[in-house]
């Protein structure tokens, strides 16, 4: 069998599925009763500018690894975010919602991705996708909107195996106490930031029968990939086959 880099093909992956926003059907008339529109205005407003980084930081320190095509892969990772970005701001715009410039949640999750190397950046990164999956769930639970419903299944397809890869770079030389302090570390940061997030939009995910439990359990679900590679720590290969299976 024929075996490439595990970035090469995280590439082809990429590569071969792009997806645009201008495929949703968005208009110029609001969708959204008045009832929902209140609800889900704020959250949306802060998921959309979050997840529109420019991922400078994050590129320069893919680059700074030295690892084969690991900045390229990084490079097609960011421009998926940016698309999520796009459509839920197009949404926004629909439904004349005004789009955020700033807000003290972004600019702290920005600051502690900037506060020091790629892992922790890929820490706090993460952890914002783990909690991307149980919001995006209770958005498309308590939504009526049929195109609000097929965006939170297109944000809902995650890159968690490729934030897996991204660990496994990171602990490949430690051990196996190593690796286990790590993943100690991440479900703390991912605990404290349910803690953080669910009060911010508990009408939300209350108007979703989503209880804190469910919501920090839903979230942690979302790590399993990430904990089978801190488990399995340097035995993780660099290699991957070119058939390889992919977990969006």
């Amino acid at each position: 069998m024929l075996y490439m880099t595990k970035y090469s093909s995280w590439m082809h992956y990429f590569r071969h599925n792009t997806w645009n926003p201008a495929q949703f059907p968005f208009g110029d008339t609001p969708t959204l009763p008045p009832a929902e529109r209140a609800l889900l205005a704020a959250p949306l407003q802060q998921f959309q500018l979050g997840e529109g980084s420019d991922g400078h930081g994050l590129l320069r320190r893919s680059l700074d690894q030295r690892v084969a095509e690991l900045g390229d892969a990084m490079q097609w990772f960011i421009r998926e975010e940016q698309r999520h970005a796009t459509v839920l701001g197009n949404f926004l715009d629909q439904e004349s919602i005004p789009r955020l410039q700033v807000h003290w949640v972004d600019r702290i999750f920005r600051w502690l991705r900037n506060l020091a190397g790629f892992e922790l950046m890929l820490t706090v990164l993460a952890s914002a996708e783990y909690i991307a999956v149980p919001f995006y769930t209770a958005i498309h639970e308590v939504t009526s909107s049929l195109l609000l419903k097929r965006i939170c299944k297109r944000i809902l397809a995650q890159h968690i195996e490729f934030q897996a890869d991204n660990f496994a770079l990171c602990v490949q030389h430690r051990g196996e106490l190593g690796c286990f302090v790590t993943a100690m570390a991440q479900l703390v940061a991912l605990t404290v930031a349910c803690l953080f997030v669910y009060p911010l939009y508990r009408k939300v995910f209350r108007a979703a029968s989503m209880s804190p439990l469910r919501f920090w359990t839903m979230a942690v679900d979302a790590h399993r990939p990430v904990m089978r590679v801190l488990s399995a720590g340097k035995k993780r290969s660099l290699l991957a086959p070119e058939q390889r299976s992919f977990v969006r």
